[in-house]
């Protein structure tokens, strides 16, 4: 994979960098989709005239206005394409979306922005991601020359001198699980005899927050997943909690298996052509953050979902 970070200040200059990326794509036969604004989307369509037929386009927010629906449109068009060419590259310009959103839902996206490179390492995507900024906050210009290996500005390319490798970037930047839980989370132990038992748990914290029956199955499935993975794969027995933080609902579950190695905090990317669906790629797919770290030995998944859209 290829991900590059792009920052513009006119029209003028995303058109610069914008239209090589697309015209080389066409050029050499490659698919090539343009997410961006719609404003943008003019702006291609009118540069490259004709050829504008063979350029996709859609809406930054129809290509995923969540996370993980991002992840999921991006890995849909990625096997999409690949399964009808063998091009060296599938090529996205995809402008991420950052007006009105809150600084929880800013952690998020900027959490997604450096996943981006890990998750998807073993596809064939190249993907320029650009920056408004006239619009956008110093602090998240900042971080996409920290969440992309390479910037580019019109055909220059460059090494982010910024950039910092997604297992870095997480610790430093997000919060860590750690033993310390509110004062009333709603959960506890639980065995193999259990798994019944956490699902109600699940459910009934999403009807206590009134959640979408929607929601609520996303919860009810993630959690499950996870915990089954403790049952089936690790040590038997595991603790799961429940609680609210501002806009967020929060489930830790927590694997009593004591490791040398902590689990790869990338676990559940997207699986490859050849491989069957793996548990914790749903699981990415259905919450908005899903934050693996170690604690005293233990593996410790936290999972993050919006309580309102």
């Amino acid at each position: 994979m290829v991900h590059q970070g792009c920052v513009y200040g006119s029209e003028e200059e995303f058109l610069a960098t914008a239209l090589p990326f697309i015209e080389n794509g066409l050029a050499s036969g490659e698919p090539v989709l343009a997410a961006t604004t719609r404003a943008n989307i003019a702006l291609l369509r009118d540069a490259l005239g004709p050829r504008s037929d063979l350029l996709s386009c859609v809406e930054s927010i129809s290509f995923g206005f969540r996370p993980p629906e991002r992840l999921i449109a991006l890995d849909h068009y990625w096997r999409e394409q690949v399964s009808l060419t063998d091009s060296r590259w599938i090529r996205v310009l995809a402008e991420p979306i950052w007006e009105g959103r809150s600084k929880r839902e800013i952690a998020a996206w900027t959490y997604m922005e450096s996943s981006f490179t890990v998750l998807f390492a073993h596809t064939n995507l190249w993907m320029v991601c650009p920056y408004d900024s006239r619009l956008m906050p110093h602090q998240i210009i900042a971080d996409s020359m920290r969440t992309h290996p390479e910037l580019v500005q019109g055909e220059q390319v460059r090494a982010s001198h910024a950039y910092v490798h997604p297992t870095a970037f997480i610790q430093q930047r997000m919060a860590s699980p750690g033993p310390s839980l509110p004062a009333d989370p709603m959960g506890g132990r639980f065995t193999a005899a259990d798994l019944v038992s956490v699902r109600d748990q699940a459910k009934s914290y999403a009807h206590r927050l009134s959640l979408p029956r929607s929601r609520a199955l996303d919860l009810v499935f993630a959690v499950n997943e996870i915990a089954s993975n403790v049952v089936l794969h690790s040590s038997g027995t595991g603790s799961v909690w429940f609680w609210t933080e501002e806009e967020e609902l929060i489930c830790e579950v927590t694997d009593d298996a004591h490791r040398s190695n902590a689990l790869n905090p990338f676990a559940g990317r997207p699986p490859a052509l050849n491989e069957r669906g793996r548990g914790l790629w749903l699981v990415r797919q259905l919450c908005d953050r899903v934050h693996i770290g170690s604690v005293e030995g233990r593996t410790v998944v936290r999972i993050h979902l919006r309580i309102h859209d």
